[in-house]
């Protein structure tokens, strides 16, 4: 392949989504709702309207701060509590930034900084596209150790349309002059998938479990268990 940039997915690709973002949901809405004077009996709700407990396809995973901020209002909504929108993004935006030194950082793989400085070797441009803000996305990829392998980093800014719109994969062959077909995309969800798909790339599914491997092969054009088999496939 004559791969010149590989774009990465964050959670649930590079770090384990559960081990981090459910305790970070979790103590979020526990701030949340003290700021919004809620009773702590909502927190299940809340959590659930954004599939804290239901699987790495909700809101929580492949959403925006204002995606979260939507399904929480329709929760404070629904129990008569009345916050102004905008109000209550800020609110969320603070929260989870409050709530990340909960979340514990576990690599995907055992080997991920020798993964990432293989790829940096071969020349290749190294990108992620996240729906996580900036503040949370550097936190996290520092305390992988790869934040300074990667040459661009896409996160959520509240204006740009996130996955699986295409926009960020123009933007990257704008940023570097790289062309569509000289990109894989490499992410473990389906809104990963369709974003390759939909910005004309080839595309990488990282998942482990069976179950997950026969949703993700449908849309994908590798499947691997986790990234330390990413180089086999580049070569």
């Amino acid at each position: 392949m004559k791969i010149k940039g590989v774009i990465f997915d964050k959670d649930g690709t590079l770090m384990d989504f559960a081990s981090f973002w459910i305790p970070v949901a979790e103590n979020a809405v526990k701030y949340i709702l003290d700021i919004v004077g809620a009773d702590n009996s909502l927190a299940g709700e809340m959590l659930n309207s954004i599939g804290v407990y239901a699987g790495i396809q909700g809101v929580l995973c492949s959403g925006t701060y204002e995606q979260i901020a939507d399904k929480f209002y329709e929760v404070l909504s629904d129990n008569d509590i009345r916050i102004d929108k905008k109000e209550l993004y800020a609110v969320i935006s603070q929260a989870f930034h409050n709530s990340i030194k909960y979340g514990e950082i576990v690599p995907t793989c055992d080997n991920i900084k020798e993964v990432f400085a293989e790829l940096k070797k071969s020349g290749r441009i190294i990108a992620l596209v996240t729906t996580d803000d900036e503040y949370v996305t550097k936190e996290c990829l520092e305390r992988l150790d790869i934040y300074n392998f990667f040459d661009v980093i896409y996160s959520d800014d509240g204006i740009h349309p996130s996955k699986p719109n295409p926009y960020y994969i123009s933007k990257l062959c704008a940023d570097t002059g790289l062309a569509v077909g000289e990109l894989i995309m490499v992410g473990d969800t389906m809104t990963d998938m369709k974003f390759a798909e939909n910005g004309g790339i080839m595309s990488i599914g990282v998942a482990k479990k069976e179950k997950d491997r026969e949703v993700i092969m449908k849309s994908a054009d590798y499947v691997i268990d986790d990234i330390s088999k990413l180089n086999s496939i580049l070569r």
